[in-house]
């Protein structure tokens, strides 16, 4: 393995340091004060990524450091623990779910429901309840986690952290999603990966999108987005004629842009590269993932002064909805009780930072 510079193996390294936790390491702490009052927080430092995964929310992922350069972008609201958010928080038009999303590098929409507020009909078999609320966002990245493995292994110069998640209720959805994110010493790069399993007792819909901001000072006026997907299947009104590939100046009463592009079967990727990132040099973030299990890619942009965000989005669903799924897969199957859908992301950075 290579650790800053020099390469070797375990008693190379620990002849040089006095303990490990000097150069590489996976720490779990509670937030103590501000808007992440009481959250539990796992850091892992790998020797060229520092990455905060965020306990109490659905182990999503808050920042994400490289080579001390942050990438992440954090909303108005912050890192607030989910125990802050309230059943009024959604009330009366299911959109208050926005004033506890912290953004953060990776924040997870669904498990059951990508899109604006809705109500189904009752599918649980209760005869009292007629229809079942769905808002903007969903429960799991307001779910607290189980963690279930933290190893960081030198004799492999490997790290591996995995999670469950559970989002249930009687005469309703049981889905169970394990999340595991893996990555080697001095590398520059991690695999996340999710297991969502229906435990329930009738069919049900897994849907997912992986909201990954990006912020300054990785984002920047010029910064460059590059993607293997093509095919725009729709786009909002305010993303007609405008050029998705170059990130703007911060614009007063800017508003958001979002685009909805096919993702087709097989390996998928998006970059974004800022040329002089933090004036120290050249950095771009790679994602791939398979177009069979997230068909579509959805690029989201707000370049309003205050907000200055870029979204880079791999999801099962598109701007149309699950009912009428444009993208190369259609519509997804419902998911039979004990069977599960697995989704993969591997992200990558380099640069001359």
């Amino acid at each position: 393995m290579k650790l800053f510079g020099m390469s070797g193996d375990r008693n190379d390294f620990r002849k040089i340091t006095s303990h490990p936790q000097q150069a590489i390491g996976c720490e779990l702490f509670r937030a103590m004060d501000g808007d992440m009052l009481d959250q539990r927080i796992l850091r892992i430092r790998n020797g060229e990524l520092e990455i905060e995964i965020l306990v109490d929310r659905g182990f999503d992922i808050g920042r994400v450091l490289y080579r001390g350069i942050p990438t992440q972008w954090v909303s108005p609201a912050g890192f607030r623990h989910a125990h802050s958010f309230h059943p009024s928080a959604v009330e009366p038009d299911g959109w208050g779910w926005l004033r506890n999303w912290q953004g953060g590098f990776l924040s997870t929409i669904g498990i059951d429901h990508v899109g604006g507020p809705v109500t189904h009909p009752n599918r649980h078999l209760h005869p009292a309840i007629t229809g079942e609320r769905r808002f903007t966002g969903g429960f799991i990245s307001l779910s607290p986690t189980t963690i279930e493995k933290i190893n960081v292994d030198w004799d492999k110069g490997t790290i591996e952290v995995q999670a469950k998640v559970r989002q249930a209720a009687a005469f309703g959805e049981h889905l169970v999603m394990t999340r595991r994110i893996t990555m080697n010493f001095g590398e520059a790069k991690f695999h996340f990966s999710d297991s969502v399993r229906n435990d329930g007792y009738i069919e049900e819909p897994i849907q997912v999108l992986y909201h990954i901001n990006l912020g300054w000072p990785f984002l920047a006026p010029g910064s460059k987005v590059s993607t293997s997907c093509t095919e725009m299947l729709a786009c909002i009104d305010s993303a007609k004629g405008v050029d998705p590939t170059t990130m703007p100046a911060p614009t007063p009463k800017d508003v958001e842009r979002v685009w909805d592009w096919n993702a087709p079967k097989g390996k998928q990727w998006v970059e974004l590269t800022n040329p002089n990132a933090a004036d120290r040099g050249d950095m771009t973030m790679r994602l791939e993932w398979d177009g069979t299990q997230l068909p579509h890619f959805m690029q989201w942009r707000n370049a309003c002064e205050a907000l200055y965000v870029q979204g880079l989005e791999p999801s099962t669903t598109g701007l149309l909805g699950r009912a009428a799924d444009n993208s190369h897969a259609g519509p997804a199957p419902d998911v039979a009780p004990g069977d599960s859908r697995d989704f993969d992301l591997d992200f990558t950075f380099k640069g001359n930072v």
